[in-house]
Formats: structure tokens, C-alpha cells, sequence
């Protein structure tokens, strides 16, 4: 149940008033506040006349935009995150004051809150805005440390915690759960995406499920809809707001019900901590800085963009009704993430790239463990549910 009567009642006489003005058309009130705006004022006078059922919410957030969807949901809290949100309109969304085109694409995004200035910022969003922001200063060391052992060890690197930690481990098997393999296997390939220093695992999971859950709607952690620095990388440095979004772990327990992935998430930092210590053993700064800081950015802006750019710039072959796009230089990056309306379309599956032609690396992975008897239930779509599907 989604209860929005919290927010400030307007009284009945309100209510058909506002309900009388949306019936007149689209002429301007005498305070200036046209038709849409009066049209949102009316759907919280409705919502809020009553507790309502979520099927009565969502029929409610049906055909309005996202940012008129974001106003609704957001007079509550906590966030009913559990409840289905229909997909924005985006004609509605294209027509919302303020908004903007991004950039070579047809998506129209409007900031809901300020990205950097204007906001309160609290210690976590402190802490992850300085690693993030070293990080990227340390890398700019990597001129100053170049040698092709380094850049061995940067490939090398990327590889292990890029593949097979995040779209390997964290993504198709953790998150989806496309493949299985036996424990020990299940457990190293975990551990190489805490290399990527993105989160543990139960963490990453918990975010993602949701993401897919809400795709593109106001519960999506990181929609372009509210701008592409925000589905990005700006999400990550705005704690409260992301928060309020995923705030239940629950959707995550078969993480948390396994001793690894708990102590995995009790003993994080140190893992963060030994794996540049175990760097500068074998290699002093040139080996931080190359198999460590540039390494980890690059990651991560390699798995940033396909929140970001796979949601704005690329092509759809399969109606999936968010925003999710086929980018091919994504795709390579991201060794086949970068297909993403395909992933969108079928979540279950271990391939994302299901044309010959879609490089897929992690998908070459899966079969390689297949052929070698270590990963059992592959799961892939079958030619009729690709047809329901396709545009």
C-alpha cells in the first residue's frame, strides 16, 4: 500500500476546483499555473483523498511524465519502493517546463535536485566524492609512472576486476543469476569485482535489482531522465536521494544469507585497503597508480556509462517500454554490457549480445566455463520470446 495522505489535505470545495479547472482546458489560472501543472495538482488531490491501493497509485501515475511521477511519489516517506511505477510518458516528459534535450539523443531530462551546489552534503557522499575525486588525481600520475609492464598490469587489471568481477560475477551470475558455477568458482569471481571498488557485492545486487525493478521511473536510482551526470555518476555522491531509493536490502537475501557475502560486506575497506598495498609490493607507485588508480576510474566510467550513455545514445530492437539502448562502443568497453536493450529485454540472460555480430567477451566467458563443465543453467531466450519482443 502506498499512503499519501500525509501530505497537507486540501479540502473537497479544493478538489473540485482544481478537477473543474483540468475539465476547462488548457487556459491559464489567474495565478499563471497552466493545465499541467493544475493536472498534477489534481492527481495529489485525488491520491491524497484516500489510502490507496497500489494498483489504484499506479493507475493514477499512468500516461504522466517523470518528473510529474517524482513529485507524486516523493509527498511520502519512506518511498513504498516495492510498488510497480509505470513508464513514464515521454511526450508528457518532452513537454515538462525546464527541460532539456540531451545531447544527441531524444531523451528529455529535468534535474530534481542540484547535482554539486545548492545541497546539503553529508559525510558519505564527503567520503565517496574524495576516493572518487584521489583517484582520478592519482591517476594523473600515470605519464609520469609510464613503462608496458605498467600497461600490462592496467589490462591485466581491468580484465579481472572489469569482466570478470562486475559483468561476469556481480552483474549476469549475482544480480541475474543467468548461470550457475560451483561455490569456490562463484566466491573468486565475487572477490575479483571487489577489486573493481565498487561496492561489495550484496551492496552492488541490491542497487542493481531495484534498478531493473524501476527502470527509468522516479524509483530508479539512476535514470537519465533527471540528466546525464545524474545517471552517471551523480547518483553515487547524492547519499539521501539514492538512499530513499534502496533503502530495503531484502531484495538482496540470498547475498545476505551466505557467510562470504557477509563478511565480504563486515570487512570491505580492508579488502580495498590490502588490494593497493598488494600493488605497491609488487611495484612500487608505477603499479599504484596503473594497476590501481587509473584502472580502477577507467572501470568505473566503463560500468557508469552503461547506466548513462546505454540509456540515451544507441538503437532499440526489443520494445521494452524504458529507455535502454544497443551502444556498440559500450559494448566493446564494457566486454558486451553495452547491449543493454537486449539485457533490458531479457534480464535472464547469460548473453547479452544475441546477434553475431554484438561482441560479447563476458558472454565468451560463460561458454568458455560452459565448455569446461564449470557453469551449469545457462539461461538464454528462446526465439520465440526474442520475437514477442522485437519492434
Amino acid at each position: 500500500m502506498l499512503h499519501l495522505s500525509r501530505c497537507v489535505r486540501p479540502t473537497i470545495r479544493d478538489a473540485a476546483a482544481l478537477k473543474a479547472v483540468v475539465r476547462a482546458g488548457p487556459e491559464r489560472t489567474a495565478a499563471g499555473r497552466s493545465d499541467r501543472d493544475m493536472s498534477t495538482a489534481a492527481a495529489m488531490v485525488e491520491v491524497q483523498e484516500s489510502t490507496l491501493s497500489t494498483e489504484s497509485v499506479t493507475n493514477r501515475l499512468a500516461g504522466l511524465s517523470y518528473s510529474q511521477q517524482y513529485d507524486l511519489l516523493f509527498q511520502t516517506k519512506p518511498l513504498n519502493i516495492k510498488q510497480i511505477v509505470p513508464k513514464p510518458d515521454r511526450q508528457a516528459q518532452a513537454a515538462e517546463p525546464g527541460s532539456s534535450k540531451v545531447l544527441l539523443s531524444d531523451v528529455h531530462a529535468v534535474p530534481k535536485r542540484p547535482s554539486l551546489f545548492g545541497r546539503e552534503w553529508n559525510s558519505t557522499d564527503m567520503a565517496y566524492a574524495a576516493f572518487i575525486g584521489g583517484m582520478h588525481l592519482l591517476a594523473c600520475a600515470a605519464p609520469w609512472t609510464f613503462s608496458w609492464p605498467m600497461v600490462g598490469l592496467f589490462f591485466a587489471t581491468y580484465f579481472i576486476s572489469g569482466c570478470l568481477g562486475i559483468t561476469l560475477s556481480y552483474h549476469r551470475q549475482l544480480s541475474h543469476r543467468s548461470f550457475q558455477t560451483p561455490k569456490w568458482l562463484e566466491y573468486v569471481l565475487a572477490y575479483c569485482g571487489v577489486l573493481a571498488v565498487q561496492g561489495d557485492p550484496s551492496e552492488w545486487v541490491s542497487s542493481h535489482r531495484y534498478h531493473h525493478l524501476h527502470c527509468d521511473t522516479p524509483l530508479d536510482p539512476h535514470s537519465p531522465y533527471e540528466g546525464f551526470w545524474w545517471s552517471h555518476a551523480g547518483w553515487l555522491l547524492d547519499n539521501k536521494a539514492t538512499i530513499e531509493r534502496v533503502y530495503n536490502r531484502n531484495n538482496a537475501s540470498d547475498m545476505d544469507s551466505q557467510w562470504f557475502y557477509r563478511w565480504l560486506r563486515d570487512t570491505y575497506a580492508w579488502h580495498v585497503v590490502a588490494q593497493f598495498a598488494v600493488l605497491f609490493a609488487l611495484g612500487g607507485l608505477p603499479a599504484v597508480v596503473w594497476g590501481g588508480a587509473l584502472r580502477v576510474c577507467w572501470v568505473y566510467h566503463v560500468t557508469w556509462f552503461v547506466n548513462s550513455a546505454s540509456h540515451v545514445w544507441g538503437s532499440q530492437s526489443y520494445n521494452t517500454g524504458d529507455l535502454s539502448r544497443n551502444n556498440w562502443w559500450v559494448g566493446i568497453l564494457a566486454f558486451g554490457e553495452g547491449w543493454h536493450n537486449n539485457h533490458h529485454a531479457f534480464e535472464f540472460s547469460a548473453r547479452h549480445g544475441l546477434e553475431w555480430w554484438q561482441v560479447d567477451v563476458t558472454w565468451g566467458m560463460v561458454w568458455l566455463l560452459q565448455r569446461l563443465g564449470l557453469a551449469t543453467n545457462v539461461k538464454l531466450p528462446s526465439e520465440r520470446q526474442k520475437q514477442r519482443l522485437a519492434f
